[in-house]
């Protein structure tokens, strides 16, 4: 974990309590807790539904990193309809991370390996996607069933500054009523 305090510390029990509230009370909606390098620390039951609907049962035993998760061939890439416009997103937004952060080598390194991944150096170069929009949305298909979400990330404003520094929280809302009486269903109906 990249943060200066593990979270398991006696002392982060309220960040715990915080982290374990935000993930239930965001429900049916997929959150993923990131950290600084994206490594995915904890998911919602949402989340990993979504990961499994996509991916499978196996995909959860393996650490994931959510960049990677999304950008890789073999993750949820090949089930991202708009890919393109989705992936410069990202990109995008690690650079800004990256550059914001010059002294932090695991985000720079985070950065290089994506920009490594195949098809990805053609979208740096400005082929095949035009630019997100202000609230770019991922849509997925999988058996046959397309699903839209919007993505928002939450920090922790505390006055330990950088011992949270980079924990967040990725959400993810239904960006249509299609997409949300699918997460519903796949919840049980909630």
């Amino acid at each position: 974990m990249s943060i200066e305090t593990d979270l398991s510390a006696p002392e982060m029990a309220q960040v715990r309590r915080a982290i374990t509230l935000i993930l239930a009370r965001h429900e049916p909606w997929p959150a993923f807790v990131i950290d600084r390098d994206w490594t995915v620390l904890a998911a919602n039951d949402a989340a990993q539904r979504l990961v499994r609907l996509m991916l499978g049962e196996s995909r959860m035993a393996r650490p994931m990193n959510l960049m990677q998760l999304f950008l890789a061939p073999d993750e949820l890439r090949r089930h991202i309809v708009n890919w393109p416009v989705w992936a410069l997103a990202l990109l995008s937004r690690a650079r800004r991370e990256a550059a914001d952060a010059p002294q932090d080598s695991p985000v720079r390194v985070v950065l290089r390996n994506l920009l490594a991944l195949p098809d990805v150096d053609r979208l740096v170069a400005g082929e095949g996607a035009s630019s997100p929009e202000p609230l770019c949305e991922v849509r997925f298909l999988s058996q046959s069933r397309e699903l839209g979400l919007i993505p928002t990330t939450t920090g922790f404003a505390t006055p330990m500054g950088a011992a949270l520094d980079g924990l967040r929280i990725e959400a993810f809302l239904p960006s249509d009523d299609e997409s949300e009486t699918l997460l519903l269903a796949l919840a049980g109906g909630e």
